[in-house]
């Protein structure tokens, strides 16, 4: 059985998994595969803002502990902190509690490597392994070898220093007015905060957490205030961040929502521009991106490469083969070089950086690129019914969609109980009728499966 999704452990809390004693007891079997030999045994724990994390960081802990494992507490702050963190506290590994863009009453577990590093698939198997079947009732430590637990105090400027290295020091931040939404998550104390020492004109909504108020009618999914504001205040830019603060969202000067795929076409043309990238190099995007992106980026000299859907499978492509960047088009963007791994303000903080520097507004920046009309069907399914049909059901789907003149993509949800279909298409190829007859006949065959 699957603890693990697309991106860790993910649910709504307090029903399985998500119950305090499987925490407790996920922190018992992740010691086992991720705690390293000859270590200092330690464990960084973060979380966002939602209200369940006062239950999961203290199962979290105690579970640890019993391990004779010490806990470091930093949150809230945004998950990529943890990049940084993992890596300077010198911890075996680092767990982060989210459950990103869902709503507050969902939550999960997010597991890193002592890198900063997603784990692998592999580790996850290990660490399901043991969930299910180790006998932890009788397992065996001295007292005086339990670990401790304390919170870093200077967390939040380890995080907010990390985030300024992004920024170019020639530049005058102050000519740009910007609407910030930090989604009541876990930026918004810190992501104000830098911004303003950068000294951006700036005006900041959805920064006062409730714990049930995360991701509620704003963030990343909910641009629609901050867009509202842009053109209002007249502002430059609009950024607005999910709940876990590793996803972006850019408004640009007219009000209008930027694509994940205008903005890889913003950074891919001014990098070619400036010789971060030569002719014949290949971006990073997952298989569900607008193939508008693939002909835009073909007229640049540049070539697209898709993985499958998840931000890990973006950056594993881009350490292995070396690429500058890559991105998806839900937000998340991921630079080779960077000190924090796929974060949503320094992505933001790169986009202000260029249009100082080309002295353009976004709406300019990002002409060059046409997209294909999208639609996305979120079918809800019995996850057990659907993988005893999948074969079933991808079979039926394909004769249903191939030869329509249009590019799909099918894929389960690994956070929700969902089957996702995307449709992209030239609107001159196919009737209104036509699109509408395949969304029933898709959900049909999908709702009869499963």
């Amino acid at each position: 059985m699957r603890l693990f999704g697309t991106d860790g452990i993910r649910g709504e809390a307090g029903k399985y998994p998500l119950t305090p004693e499987n925490i407790l007891k996920l922190a018992k079997a992740s010691s086992l595969v991720l705690k390293k030999k000859n270590s200092i045994s330690r464990v960084v724990i973060n979380k966002d803002t939602r209200l369940s994390g006062y239950i999961y960081e203290p199962a979290l802990t105690a579970g640890f502990i019993s391990m004779g494992i010490n806990v470091v507490l930093v949150g809230p702050l945004p998950t990529p902190a943890l990049t940084l963190l993992s890596k300077s506290l010198r911890a075996d590994f680092s767990v982060m509690v989210t459950a990103s863009h869902n709503p507050f009453f969902d939550n999960g577990l997010k597991f890193f490597s002592n890198q900063g590093l997603k784990i692998s698939p592999e580790e996850e198997k290990m660490i399901e392994e043991y969930f299910f079947n180790y006998d932890f009732d009788n397992f065996k430590i001295k007292h005086s070898n339990y670990g401790k637990a304390v919170r870093l105090k200077d967390a939040i400027g380890r995080y907010s220093e990390a985030l300024k290295r992004s920024t170019d020091r020639d530049l005058d931040y102050s000519k740009i007015k910007v609407i910030l939404d930090c989604a009541n998550g876990a930026a918004y104390k810190v992501a104000p905060e830098v911004l303003f020492e950068m000294g951006v004109n700036l005006h900041t909504i959805a920064d006062k957490p409730s714990g049930i108020n995360i991701n509620d009618k704003c963030g990343s999914l909910f641009p629609n205030k901050a867009s509202k504001l842009v053109k209002k205040k007249k502002a430059d830019i609009g950024i607005c961040l999910d709940g876990d603060g590793d996803r972006v969202v850019l408004i640009d000067d007219s009000g209008e929502e930027l694509k994940g795929e205008e903005l890889i076409f913003i950074l891919a043309s001014y990098y070619l521009k400036n010789n971060f990238l030569k002719k014949g190099s290949k971006i990073v995007t997952n298989e569900i991106a607008n193939f508008g992106l693939d002909i835009s980026l073909k007229a640049l000299g540049l070539k697209l490469l898709r993985v499958k859907v998840g931000d890990k499978n973006i950056l594993k492509e881009i350490k292995k083969n070396n690429h500058l960047f890559g991105g998806e088009p839900s937000g998340h963007f991921i630079f080779k070089d960077d000190l924090l791994i796929g974060d949503g303000m320094t992505t933001a903080i790169r986009v202000l950086s260029i249009i100082l520097k080309e002295g353009k507004s976004l709406s300019q920046l990002k002409k060059g690129i046409t997209l294909l009309n999208t639609v996305e069907i979120n079918q809800k399914i019995d996850k057990e019914k659907f993988y005893q049909n999948e074969e079933l059901i991808y079979r039926k789907l394909n004769n249903l969609l191939k030869n329509k003149n249009l590019f799909f993509n099918i894929r389960p949800s690994g956070t929700e109980p969902l089957l996702r279909v995307n449709l992209q298409y030239y609107k001159r190829n196919i009737k209104v009728n036509d699109l509408n007859k395949l969304k029933k006949n898709i959900k049909t065959i999908i709702s009869d499966a499963c």
